[in-house]
């Protein structure tokens, strides 16, 4: 069984309050959810306007696998959104 999980920080452009930042955090850790079963929640910054943090953890039993999917994952975040992905740490 192989765990890997990490903490994705980004700038959110279209943010422009803290109602606009969770509706757009809100619907990216839906969508990357349902689209890949994975555990995904926003970990910190929530008070900032157009910052946030999610932690993505992935269970497999493949490593490879799992980091094929990790890697989708970020793939999808950074093409779908307007975000610029500044830090990705592994926990």
């Amino acid at each position: 069984m192989f765990f890997i999980n990490r903490v994705l920080s980004f700038k959110i452009y279209d943010s422009y309050s803290l109602k606009d930042k969770r509706s757009t955090v809100k619907s990216l850790i839906k969508r990357i959810h349902n689209r890949y079963n994975v555990s995904i929640a926003e970990v910190g910054e929530q008070d900032m306007l157009n910052v946030s943090k999610i932690g993505i953890a992935i269970t497999s039993s493949s490593q490879l696998i799992a980091q094929q999917t990790l890697d989708a994952v970020i793939e999808e975040i950074e093409a779908r959104y307007e975000i610029e992905v500044f830090d990705i740490q592994e926990h």
